[in-house]
C-alpha cells in the first residue's frame, strides 16, 4: 500500500516538476511580487478574485528571493507540502473510521493519493486544487466525530481555520459546509445545537476575512462594482447546461447513482454518505462559476472517483439484485481505468512523450522575449492569460500591464462576436464603465512604463466561427490618437504561433521591420468543437481507456461473480 500510494506522489510531483507552470500560478506569483515591490493591488495590478489568493502567494515570492531561487519552484514544494499534510490527516481519519477493516483504510488512502496528487495534472496549485487539499481533512473529520470519537480541540481548531481559507478563496463551494453541518446534526440528535470547535473556527475565520477585506482592500470592492458584471459575462456558460456538460459530469453522475444503488449495503454507511454530500455539493459549486473551466470541477471529480472506490471496497458480498452487481462492475472498473490512465499520463509528461508543437512554440517565444527584452518590460494583448503567462515568469521579463489580460475587451463583445454582422467597436460614448476603464488604463500602462516589446494575439478573419479571436487589439487601440502614435514606434520583431512580437525602436534607430497595422484577418481558428471526436479517435490515451476499461471490467464481473 504505502508502495502504491509513494509511486502516485513520485509520478505526479516528477511531472509537475518538468511542465511549465499553470497560466494563473504564474500571474499570482508575479502580481505576489509586484505587491512586494510596491503595487498596489486592484490599481497597479488588477486581480478579479478577493485578496487572499495574492497574500498566499507572498510566502513563495519571499522564500525565494532569500535563496534565491524560483518562486515557481518554491510555490511548487510548499503546495505538495500541504497535500502531503492534508493526506497524512486523511489516512489518520481513516484509521479511526475504520479501525478494524484493514482494506478499506489501505484502498482509501489509495484513492485519496491518487486524487491530491495524480489527477490534479494541469490543474495543480490552482485555488480548487487547495480547497480539495482542505476539506478532505475536514470531511474526514466529520465522519470520526460522528463515530463517536473525540477530535483534540488544537486539531479541530486548525482544520476549521484551514477549511475556512478553502471557502474564503471559492466561496462558491459553500454548500459544502452546510451540507456535512446539516448532516453531523441530524445524527447528532440532542446535542444537534452544539458547536463543534472546527465549526467556530470555520465561521469566525470567514468573518474576519470579510471584515479584512472591508478594511484593508477598498479598492477591490471598487473594482467589483466596475467589473463583476463583465466578467460573469466572460467565458459564460449556463449553470444547467454545466450539470451535463461540466468536466468530470459522467464521472461524477455514475459516482452519485451508484451511491444510491448500493447505500443499503453499505459497511460504513456515515463516510459514504459524507462523501456524496461532498461530491454533490462540489459539483453544484463548479457549475455555479458558469465559466466550465476544468479546475472548477476538479473536487468534484476527484472527490467522485474517491466515492466510487468505496462503493467498491465498501459494499456488503453477495449484493441482493442484479442492478446493484452491474453499478458495483462499473465503478470499480471505471475507478481502476482512471487511475491507470491518469498514472499513464503523468509518466508521459515526465518522459515528455508527445511533446506537442504548442509547446515548441512557447520556448521559442520565452527565448527571444528573453533575448530582446534588455531588462525592459513587455505588453501583452490578448484575452486569454496564457498569453502573458507563464510567458512573463520564465523569460524573465516583466509585465507592463495591470491586467494579466484584456479580457474586459472580451466581455463587452462576447454578443457581438457571436454575430453573422461585421465587428463594430464602440464608440467612447458607447462604452460599458468597464470597457472605458479598460481602454484608460490601457493607454496609461503603455504611457508610464513605455514597454520595451509588445506582444499581440493576431485576429482571425470577422466570422462568428472565430469567436474571441475575432478582436483585432491594434486595430481597437488605434483608434485613440496618442495610442496609434505609441504604437508606431514599434516594429515587428517575429510571428511565433498564434502572436506576432513587436519592439520599441530606441531614439535614432533605423526601422527594419514593419510596425504594428490594420490590417484584416486572413485565417481561421481551429474549432476544436468540432474536431474533438476526430482528435479524441486519434489520441491514444482514448485507446488505451478503452482497453483499460474492457480488461477491469471483466475482472470485476468474475470477482462479482466469485462472491454470490
Amino acid at each position: 500500500m504505502l508502495a502504491a500510494v509513494g509511486a502516485l506522489i513520485g509520478v505526479s510531483l516528477a511531472a509537475e516538476l518538468t511542465s511549465y507552470a499553470r497560466p494563473d500560478i504564474g500571474f499570482l506569483l508575479d502580481a505576489a511580487a509586484r505587491v512586494l515591490d510596491g503595487a498596489k493591488l486592484y490599481v497597479d495590478v488588477v486581480e478579479i478574485n478577493p485578496p487572499l489568493i495574492v497574500a498566499l502567494n507572498l510566502p513563495a515570492v519571499l522564500v525565494a528571493r532569500v535563496l534565491d531561487v524560483s518562486p515557481i519552484l518554491v510555490y511548487r514544494l510548499g503546495f505538495a507540502a500541504i497535500l502531503l499534510a492534508s493526506l497524512a490527516l486523511a489516512g489518520r481519519y481513516l484509521r479511526w473510521v475504520a479501525p478494524r477493516d484493514v482494506g478499506l483504510r489501505h484502498v482509501g488512502l489509495v484513492l485519496f493519493a491518487f486524487t491530491l496528487f495524480p489527477l490534479s495534472a494541469q490543474d495543480f496549485g490552482q485555488r480548487e486544487h487547495l480547497l480539495l487539499a482542505v476539506i478532505v481533512p475536514y470531511v474526514l473529520l466529520n465522519a470520526v466525530r460522528a463515530s463517536g470519537r473525540t477530535i483534540p480541540l488544537a486539531e479541530a481548531l486548525v482544520i476549521g481555520l484551514a477549511t475556512a481559507v478553502g471557502f474564503a478563496l471559492k466561496p462558491h463551494f459553500l454548500p459544502l459546509w452546510i451540507g456535512v453541518e446539516a448532516y453531523i446534526r441530524r445524527l447528532a440528535g440532542r446535542s444537534r445545537r452544539q458547536l463543534f470547535p472546527e465549526t467556530v473556527a470555520i465561521g469566525l475565520g470567514l468573518v474576519i476575512y470579510g471584515v479584512a477585506v472591508l478594511t484593508v482592500t477598498p479598492d477591490y470592492l471598487r473594482l467589483v462594482a466596475l467589473a463583476a458584471g463583465a466578467y460573469n459575462h466572460f467565458l459564460y456558460d449556463p449553470f444547467f447546461h454545466l450539470l451535463v456538460t461540466g468536466r468530470g459530469a459522467v464521472l461524477v453522475w455514475l459516482a452519485l447513482l451508484a451511491f444510491g444503488a448500493l447505500r443499503r449495503e453499505a459497511r460504513n454507511v456515515v463516510l459514504w454518505d459524507l462523501l456524496a454530500i461532498a461530491v454533490l455539493t462540489c459539483f453544484l459549486g463548479g457549475a455555479a462559476q458558469q465559466k466550465g473551466l476544468r479546475y472548477h470541477f476538479y473536487p468534484s471529480f476527484g472527490l467522485a472517483v474517491v466515492l466510487l472506490g468505496l462503493v467498491t471496497v465498501d459494499s456488503r458480498s453477495p449484493l441482493r439484485n442484479g442492478v446493484q452487481r452491474i453499478y458495483r462492475v462499473v465503478a470499480s472498473a471505471a475507478t481502476l481505468t482512471t487511475i491507470v490512465v491518469v498514472a499513464l499520463q503523468n509518466v508521459a509528461q515526465v518522459t515528455r512523450l508527445g511533446a506537442d508543437e504548442e509547446t515548441k512554440r512557447f520556448e521559442q517565444l520565452v527565448a527571444l522575449v528573453r533575448a530582446r527584452s534588455d531588462g525592459g518590460l513587455l505588453f501583452v494583448m490578448s484575452y486569454h492569460i496564457g498569453s502573458a503567462y507563464p510567458l512573463v515568469n520564465y523569460s524573465g521579463v516583466r509585465s507592463a500591464s495591470r491586467f494579466p489580460q484584456l479580457w474586459m475587451l472580451a466581455a463587452a463583445y462576447l454578443d457581438d462576436l457571436k454575430a453573422a454582422r461585421p465587428l463594430r467597436y464602440h464608440r467612447p460614448n458607447e462604452m460599458s464603465p468597464a470597457e472605458r476603464y479598460l481602454n484608460q488604463a490601457v493607454l496609461a500602462d503603455f504611457e508610464a512604463h513605455d514597454p520595451t516589446l509588445l506582444l499581440v494575439l493576431r485576429h482571425g478573419r470577422d466570422l462568428p466561427v472565430n469567436g474571441y479571436r475575432r478582436l483585432d487589439y491594434v486595430r481597437y487601440f488605434s483608434r485613440d490618437l496618442h495610442m496609434a502614435d505609441m504604437l508606431a514606434r514599434y516594429q515587428r520583431v517575429a510571428d511565433i504561433g498564434d502572436y506576432t512580437l513587436y519592439e520599441r525602436l530606441a531614439a535614432g534607430q533605423v526601422r527594419t521591420g514593419s510596425p504594428p497595422a490594420i490590417a484584416p484577418g486572413t485565417q481561421d481558428v481551429i474549432r476544436t468543437d468540432r474536431e474533438s471526436m476526430q482528435l479524441k479517435l486519434q489520441d491514444p490515451t482514448l485507446l488505451v481507456a478503452v482497453l483499460v476499461f474492457a480488461a477491469a471490467l471483466v475482472l470485476a464481473v468474475r470477482r462479482e461473480r466469485a462472491g454470490m
